[in-house]
């Protein structure tokens, strides 16, 4: 650590009117029965950079049964770590953790393995991934504590590991999705170290928890910066790794095979709202949808059952080594081949009702609306995939407010 820290600094933007309510209860109840209390991580990174917070977690000098004590409304989980959960009106959840322990490892040790040990502000600070997720606010004194220069890196916009990155990484392959995430998402940039620290040890990915790959590749789609992750992703090599049949397509985020692509992900993006609005299967499409369209450019006449084994091989790796649930591979499936049978459908009163009645009908839809506002469909296209939505919302009644009805569809003009 520099001889420059622990910074602590009044000089910040955060007020206690940014704070969520009742966290700032929870906080201020640990400080009055004597506890350090602090809201960390993510919640005072975003509250410095003037964005508003998804969570306020807190670290405590108080251990778990002490926290349930103090409140009524509090459970215990975990079992690698326990952590105080405490419950709020509307299912709102306020994470309390007791400070961790630095873990004993070296170089070689790779993940790690302990997470039961109780420990100091500081070193609960030391153990977390990025300088920038590591910082603590003290609502008594009004302060940001920071051990790790956090603050400096918030400053110069840039993602720091703590510590040596080649070990972080090692420790937890998944934390180099992470940075790109946490770079994307808030305009930051990967420093040089992580940089080459990511491009030389990326292959432990393979090693990695693979729902906990699904898990970032999904959540870099609906986070609102969805673009940029995958530029940052192919950048670095990560996207030959875990979705090589698209990376292989796609080429450079220079060439021009990205442009369909980079369309899609930037409506995505402009429909963030905070939450996950899509399904895992048609997030997938997303990233499928370019390669899709260019291979079924190349056939001559494409039939319903060519179109669907098509879809099925070209997603069958990647269901194998991300382990994609069924039912959101029979999504991905649906959603790819039904941007091609919805016009073969339209001409057949039974066929179109019959693909516009199947379970996965709003996949369809919810590609065919990305596509909508990322390409130029022609307009009688529009106008049959609204009439599909309207005919089997007469039949179902649950669909209609999927589709925001076109103003090429004079009928509804």
């Amino acid at each position: 650590m520099s001889g420059d820290l622990p910074i602590r600094t009044s000089n910040h933007a955060i007020t206690p009117a940014d704070i969520d309510p009742d966290a700032f209860k929870v906080l201020r109840r640990l400080s009055q029965f004597g506890y350090h209390a602090y809201l960390v991580g993510g919640g005072v990174r975003d509250l410095l950079l003037g964005r508003p917070p998804k969570d306020f977690d807190i670290a405590t000098s108080a251990r778990p049964t002490e926290v349930r004590r103090l409140f009524r409304n509090c459970r215990v989980i975990g079992r690698r770590f326990r952590l105080a959960h405490i419950c709020f009106a509307g299912g709102k959840v306020i994470e309390v953790a007791t400070f961790r322990a630095a873990p004993d490892h070296d170089e070689d040790d790779g993940p790690i393995r302990d997470d039961n040990e109780f420990g100091t502000p500081e070193t609960d600070a030391v153990r977390r991934d990025f300088t920038v997720n590591a910082l603590f606010y003290d609502p008594v004194t009004d302060e940001v504590i920071d051990y790790v220069g956090g603050l400096a890196d918030l400053a110069d916009r840039r993602i720091r590991t703590i510590g040596d990155a080649v070990v972080r990484f090692r420790e937890d392959p998944v934390r180099i999705l992470r940075a790109v995430k946490f770079a994307a998402r808030l305009g930051l940039e990967p420093d040089d170290e992580a940089r080459r620290a990511i491009l030389s040890e990326r292959y432990a990915l393979r090693k990695a928890a693979v729902p906990r790959l699904l898990e970032e590749i999904v959540r870099m789609l609906w986070q609102g910066a969805a673009a940029r992750s995958y530029e940052l992703m192919a950048e670095l090599g990560l996207l030959e790794l875990l979705l090589p049949e698209i990376a292989g397509f796609l080429g450079r985020p220079t060439e021009e095979p990205w442009k369909p692509l980079r369309g899609l992900l930037q409506a995505l993006d402009r429909r963030h709202n905070g939450e996950q609005q899509h399904s895992i299967g048609v997030l997938l499409a997303v990233l499928y949808w370019p390669l899709y369209q260019a291979i079924i450019a190349e056939l001559p006449d494409p039939d319903g059952p060519k179109l669907r084994k098509l879809a099925e091989t070209l997603v069958a790796p990647a269901s194998v080594r991300l382990r994609i649930p069924r039912r959101e591979i029979a999504v991905l499936i649906a959603s790819l081949e039904g941007q091609v049978r919805f016009d073969q459908a339209r001409r057949r009163k039974n066929t179109r009702v019959a693909f516009a009645r199947s379970a996965t009908f709003p996949g369809v839809l919810d590609l065919f609306e990305l596509r909508r506002e990322a390409e130029t469909i022609p307009s009688e296209q529009v106008a049959a995939l609204h009439m599909l939505a309207r005919e089997s919302s007469n039949e179902t009644g649950d669909l209609s407010a999927l589709v925001d009805f076109d103003p090429f569809d004079e009928e509804d003009a």
